[in-house]
């Protein structure tokens, strides 16, 4: 009987794409971000310095929308992560124009990551999003 109530209780308390923001994506040991950007406006997307050892970055692009051509037209960035070991880690996002301050970032965006012992992403939390 326990047990019958336990598995509906992982199933809800699980990392689960549901529960996510819409921009995340995590599965076993993998994590993406994918975050809308401009840069015809001079903005871009930066990731802030984090722990390399509970996450490792597999891939940092830029994909032009579809729309490709359409003078000022967006795109995505996307960034692939794998999880190494058990730990917390921060990872935090500004836009804005490299030229500039990172304290001019128009938009700011922290997700807190959980890495279990096998590298399998846990749970991604959004610390702040302005």
């Amino acid at each position: 009987l326990c047990l019958m109530m336990m598995v509906p209780l992982l199933i809800i308390f699980g990392c689960s794409n549901d529960r996510l923001p819409q921009e995340v994506t995590a599965e076993e040991k993998r994590l993406e971000i994918v975050l809308k950007e401009n840069p015809t406006t001079g903005y871009s997307w930066t990731m802030d310095d984090f722990d390399t050892t509970v996450l490792q970055l597999e891939k940092d692009e830029y994909s032009a929308s579809p729309t490709e051509g359409t003078v000022g037209s967006g795109g995505t960035h996307l960034y692939r992560f794998t999880g190494q070991k058990e730990g917390n880690v921060t990872l935090t996002f500004r836009y804005y124009r490299n030229w500039e301050s990172k304290d001019t970032a128009i938009e700011v965006r922290s997700y807190s990551i959980f890495v279990s012992d096998n590298g399998k992403i846990q749970s991604v939390d959004v610390k702040n999003k302005e």
